[in-house]
């Protein structure tokens, strides 16, 4: 079975709308999000109104993790599963399980169990898993789940028919059970900051990168440190540990 021991932030009690399951820090947690549509504050003001006239990318930003994280993948390749966290009690941990390419191929609304968090649940065709923590080339050429975490203001059609309309995307992800083999549902982590947009030449964008660090250059982590995804192959095959230590 795959070890499944990943990052867990410090300032847990700061996540709004978030769940732990397993150990395992959900991908569609939001930190520090505004309130709900349904609180004194609605979603007309701040990061609501943000949310609700936003495209996938900047939806995707407000809910990625920002100096609330204790320690944190700076750069895109340091979420690699081949990349290994230890030190500050701290045995053996990865941010993610699995980087795949494939593409989104439909979606539907799940269900909201949180006041801030509406749930996207879509279908993704893999063509290649890039990295992976155990044998998962068994994923390839099949559709899997990926379930995405976004702000209850967000315009949810919106940003999951933009996902769609993407050609080939880089995922980094997680597994949720039931624990069958291969997976087949799984969730994107730190709320989608890992995503790359493929382009037909092999290049490379990361949009919700950007628009982290558009609207917060203080923090504005993950670099994308991969701009092909030749360089991005590259970098899995170099297993290497991060000593967290004095993070």
């Amino acid at each position: 079975m795959m070890r499944r021991t990943v990052l867990v932030p410090r300032a847990v009690a700061l996540l709004t709308g978030g769940l732990l399951t397993g150990g395992l820090l959900t991908g569609g947690l939001l930190v520090g999000c505004a309130a709900g549509p349904d609180s004194a504050a609605g979603c007309g003001t701040g990061t609501g109104a943000r949310a609700g006239e936003a495209g996938f990318a900047e939806v995707l930003a407000l809910s990625a993790p920002t100096a609330d994280y204790a320690w944190y993948p700076e750069t895109v390749t340091a979420a690699l599963p081949s990349v290994t966290y230890a030190g500050g009690g701290v045995e053996e941990a990865h941010a993610s399980e699995l980087a795949a390419v494939g593409r989104f191929t439909g979606w539907e609304e799940g269900e909201q169990e949180y006041e801030t968090v509406r749930m996207i649940t879509l279908t993704f065709e893999v063509d290649e898993v890039v990295d992976a923590l155990g044998d998962l080339a068994g994923l390839e050429s099949t559709a899997v789940r990926v379930h995405v975490g976004v702000n209850a203001c967000a315009d949810v059609g919106r940003v999951a028919d933009e996902l769609v309309e993407l050609d080939d995307v880089v995922l980094f992800l997680n597994h949720v059970g039931p624990e069958s083999w291969p997976p087949p549902e799984w969730e994107n982590v730190y709320g989608g900051a890992f995503l790359g947009d493929v382009r037909d030449d092999g290049t490379v964008a990361w949009p919700v990168a950007d628009a982290i660090r558009a609207h917060n250059p203080a923090d504005a982590y993950p670099e994308a440190d991969a701009a092909t995804l030749d360089e991005l192959r590259a970098a899995a095959t170099k297993e290497r540990t991060v000593d967290i230590s004095t993070s």
